[in-house]
């Protein structure tokens, strides 16, 4: 237990992550266990889908209240991940746990560019289906849908760092959309990713207990944020700790191949 005071503030960061950009929880919380909580890779991945899927339940109140939450196109954006998500839990049981963190590394980067583009500071082009539901945007919405979730089971992360681009770039959300969405759709890939992993392997709840309750406090504090600091600003700071985080990820994931 006494890497528990480490985790704490991490699980509190952890928790800003998702309530002010909505991603980032498990960028952080896999990489945190298994370096610091000393956990396996794949209790890990558990662990960590157990304090997303906390951390954002409390999230996607305050981005409810707000109306920022695209409840039918987000359902079905989580529901195609939900599948493919299981698909990718299935693939990575094959895998070994290194050569999966040294690929999940260059993934973080991408996601992190993607944040920081043009489209993330644009207005929301994306018509809410309370308005109407057509062919197009629905077919756009379970694509999306299906490669967030392959790549949330594959790498047991709760896929927000993947959610919130696609939603901007690709489906036309505004940022702010994008955050209270994105956190709808990490519960239910989570939940499908985690059912998966709790067949494979046990949850070391004496580490993960209090660090989901840190990461709970952290989401009340960021949500706070989201509504009082530049949304652009708090990417640009999720950016760079994905960069960094990745890159730390990489680095020890090639020494413990080598």
């Amino acid at each position: 237990m006494s890497h528990l005071p480490l985790l704490i503030p991490i699980g509190v960061a952890i928790g800003i992550l998702l309530g002010s950009v909505g991603g980032g929880g498990s960028l952080v919380a896999v990489p945190a266990l298994v370096y610091i909580g000393d956990q396996s890779v794949r209790g890990a991945q558990a662990g960590a889908l157990v304090v997303v899927i906390a951390a954002s339940a409390i999230g996607l109140v305050t981005y409810l209240r707000r109306g920022d939450v695209r409840w039918r196109a987000g359902l079905a954006f989580g529901a195609a991940a939900g599948v493919s998500a299981l698909a990718g839990s299935l693939l990575s049981r094959h895998l070994d746990p290194n050569v999966l963190l040294l690929a999940f590394a260059p993934v973080m980067v991408v996601g992190a560019v993607a944040m920081v583009g043009e489209r993330g500071r644009a207005a929301s082009t994306f018509r809410p289906w309370r308005e109407g539901i057509f062919p197009g945007p629905v077919a756009r919405v379970t694509l999306s849908g299906l490669g967030t979730g392959w790549l949330t089971g594959l790498f047991g992360v709760g896929g927000g760092f993947v959610v919130v681009p696609v939603l901007v770039l690709g489906l036309g959300f505004a940022m702010g959309e994008a955050v209270g969405t994105s956190l709808l759709v990490i519960i239910m890939g989570s939940l499908v990713a985690l059912a998966e992993r709790l067949g494979a392997g046990s949850i070391d709840w004496a580490v993960i207990a209090p660090f989901a309750v840190a990461a709970v406090v952290g989401v009340l504090v960021g949500s706070a944020l989201g509504e009082r600091l530049s949304i652009q600003a708090l990417t640009r700071w999720f950016a760079v700790l994905v960069v960094a985080t990745a890159a730390y990820t990489a680095i020890e994931a090639l020494i413990a191949l080598t």
